[in-house]
């Protein structure tokens, strides 16, 4: 239950939830698609023995973290180079080999977290003042970031676009934080859905305006005159944590909204296709440019699947439309709180206009 000021948002109309999507790699056409299907046909050995070594050293990563629920473990616990650090980090990976997973998807869809269940979804607005003292406490990390981006020559990366907050450094700003996600309901909606006491992992601040050109430059090398309508939609490669994005600007159509596809938590794919979309985001092939084209095209056909597929999908296909009817874009103004289940069809920042400021939560 909510404080009282912070309010629900509902999915604006004509958003509806999707059917819970099964996933198959034929629901992707790579043999059929103009930027892949040649490279398919004609990938010589070596490039297949290249792709399928790169596959094979990142799943042997990815199985690791996995097991150790790496993104579970906070940032200042990871990056604790010293000898406690590494003893504490140690202590908080075995922890998390013997912690089960126990998320619910039986809760009652009148409550919030029941929706939260059916929809991978739940958005609240914060009142005034919570919102003036989470923006005094971000000021400084904004300012950083901000500084941090002057430096860019215009052909900006996700990753440049974002912050990294440190609880030990940064404390004000991750006690303003849980303060405003305890006081939304969030961590009580997020509990519920986990199955267990959910916590503030990572605290990450974002800016986003038109010069980010990771969303729009897909393709590079072709002659692409408009994006595909799913562009840029993904499934994390992660391990199943939740993620709050606070909106610390107003956000409207051309300002980058965050949008979902309602409903698309509840996909049905096996645990081996996971692994290989996870992996396969994470070692570089499925990227759009041509070099990784080129490799993913040379992996085998079971191993030729992504999270972040939006970019090489028709809209004409059944998932294209499924994400068509489904997609909710959050457009709300700043102090307003998205929680999402990551393993969700989502996307983010693709700024056409001013600029965005948000802070994205890890919780686990």
């Amino acid at each position: 239950m909510a404080a009282s000021g912070y309010l629900t948002v509902e999915p604006e109309q004509g958003v509806q939830p999707v059917s819970a999507l099964g996933w198959t790699p034929a629901l992707v056409d790579y043999e059929g698609h103009a930027a892949y299907g040649d490279l398919i046909a004609r990938a010589p050995l070596k490039a297949r023995l290249e792709a399928v070594s790169i596959f094979s050293v990142s799943m042997a990563k990815l199985l690791f973290k996995r097991l150790i629920k790496y993104e579970f473990i906070p940032y200042d616990t990871r990056t604790d180079k010293s000898a406690g650090g590494r003893v504490r980090f140690a202590g908080a990976a075995l922890r998390n080999v013997f912690r089960g997973d126990a998320r619910a998807r039986s809760l009652s869809p009148e409550t919030e977290a029941g929706r939260m269940a059916d929809h991978g979804i739940h958005v609240v607005t914060m009142p005034v003042d919570r919102f003036a003292a989470l923006d005094d406490a971000a000021r400084p990390e904004f300012d950083r970031l901000a500084a941090r981006r002057g430096k860019s020559n215009g052909q900006r990366q996700f990753e440049e676009s974002r912050g990294q907050a440190s609880r030990a450094e940064q404390r004000d700003l991750f006690d303003a934080i849980e303060t405003t996600l305890r006081e939304a309901g969030v961590f009580a909606v997020a509990s519920a859905y986990l199955g267990r006491t959910a916590a503030l992992i990572d605290v990450n601040p974002q800016i986003n305006d038109t010069t980010d050109t990771f969303w729009r430059d897909i393709f590079p090398d072709a002659e692409l005159k408009t994006l595909p309508p799913t562009a840029y939609c993904h499934r994390d490669a992660s391990g199943g944590d939740l993620k709050a994005i606070i909106y610390m600007t107003d956000v409207g159509d051309r300002t980058g909204p965050f949008s979902y596809v309602v409903g698309s938590n509840r996909m049905k794919i096996n645990r081996l296709d996971d692994l290989i979309c996870e992996a396969n985001d994470s070692n570089g092939l499925a990227g759009t440019d041509a070099q990784s084209r080129a490799r993913f095209a040379a992996l085998p056909k079971k191993l030729r699947q992504k999270g972040a597929f939006g970019n090489d999908l028709r809209p004409d296909s059944p998932l294209g439309r499924e994400i068509g009817q489904g997609l909710w874009a959050v457009k709300a103004g700043k102090g307003s709180i998205v929680l999402f289940d990551t393993k969700g069809i989502h996307r983010g920042g693709m700024v056409e206009d001013g600029e965005r400021r948000v802070i994205t939560c890890v919780i686990g």
